[in-house]
């Protein structure tokens, strides 16, 4: 663990950044509406939204905050057109235009990142790709957005000269065979296997690794370079963690994929630390519904959102939901077109 000075002032200097960004905005605050207009490949739908990603499906579904039960998605990109292949995690800006990072596009492991514009749905054309051999994209499973200046931040899971991993970003804006803005990468960094990361308001980088663990690296970090902080440990109760996300007080969540070491769960970690910490809280249970959770998320409120690959749903908790609790809303069945739901993002 790092020491407390630098602990407390990545976490004050986030919150700081966090509580000038919201102020004076109270869209929030307004009640999901979902819109009825489709037009060239276009769906309106007032938001906040969930969005999320369909492994086997090749697809991207969006559903308003709020859905539940065996409901129709609002949008569902699918299709020749889209250039989905193996679609794992999923971001959305302020504008509403969507990212999606996908793990096999072209040759095998390398990928893609694709680029669709806001309300798209059906089988639409990606606005821009990100794709090539100079992009230094491998096997990607993660992708973010920098809160402060737009930057596209994808974890590479077999990227980087050893194969371990690697972090890398690119200018807004990009399109085709670009090289990446910078590139997290090297034996200092601890990157193994790197799957589903996020940012937080003054741009530091957390990243799940599926060697159980999540590094947090200083904003701008570029290069071969060591984490502020690693939560890892026998008693962090991290089992093949395949996200992170963050909510309005840093607080870290990371959804555990495999039973292998106890019951599958989603483990919550107090802001701005680090080691072999015991979570500080933790969802598990048969009440949870949790069967091989993949994705997580938070919305406004805290509410916490799992998506599940093996029950084909997106599972909702109660901010500050803590033990084998029931979900307060799940989004399952055929009208849903969930397929191995994996990325999620709320925006």
């Amino acid at each position: 663990m790092r020491s407390a000075d630098v602990r407390n002032f990545v976490v004050a200097t986030a919150l700081i950044s966090l509580l000038a960004s919201c102020s004076g905005s109270s869209s929030s605050s307004m009640p999901p509406v979902a819109g009825n207009l489709i037009h060239k490949g276009k769906h309106q739908t007032t938001c906040p939204c969930i969005y999320v990603t369909n492994l086997s499906g090749d697809s991207v579904t969006v559903y308003p905050v709020g859905t539940s039960g065996n409901a129709s998605p609002t949008q569902f990109i699918s299709g020749s057109n889209t250039g989905l292949t193996n679609p794992y995690a999923i971001a959305v800006d302020s504008s509403g235009n969507i990212y999606v990072a996908n793990g096999i596009g072209g040759p095998v492991y390398t990928g893609t990142v694709t680029v669709y514009a806001a309300g798209s749905t059906g089988n639409v054309a990606p606005t821009a790709v990100i794709e090539g051999p100079e992009t230094g994209l491998y096997a990607p499973e993660g992708i973010a957005l920098n809160p402060l200046n737009g930057d596209i931040y994808v974890t590479n899971a077999a990227g980087g000269p050893s194969g371990n991993g690697s972090i890398t970003f690119y200018s807004p804006g990009s399109n085709g065979d670009v090289a990446p803005a910078g590139t997290i990468t090297g034996s200092y960094t601890g990157l193994y296997a790197p799957a589903g990361l996020s940012l937080d308001p003054i741009g530091n980088i957390y990243v799940a690794n599926l060697a159980n663990y999540i590094a947090i690296y200083a904003a701008g970090s570029v290069g071969n370079v060591p984490p502020v902080l690693t939560i890892g440990g026998a008693l962090t109760g991290l089992t093949i963690p395949y996200d992170v996300a963050l909510d309005s007080s840093l607080n870290v969540y990371a959804p555990n994929s495999s039973d292998e070491y106890g019951p599958y769960s989603v483990t919550i970690y107090g802001a701005g630390l680090g080691g072999n910490l015991a979570p500080l809280r933790t969802i598990s249970g048969k009440r949870t519904k949790l069967a091989e959770p993949l994705g997580v998320a938070l919305d406004s409120a805290g509410n916490t959102y799992a998506t599940d690959d093996l029950t084909n749903s997106i599972t909702v908790y109660a901010a500050g939901a803590n033990g084998n609790v029931k979900p307060t809303k799940t989004i399952k069945g055929r009208a849903t077109q969930l397929n191995s739901p994996l990325g999620i993002a709320i925006r």
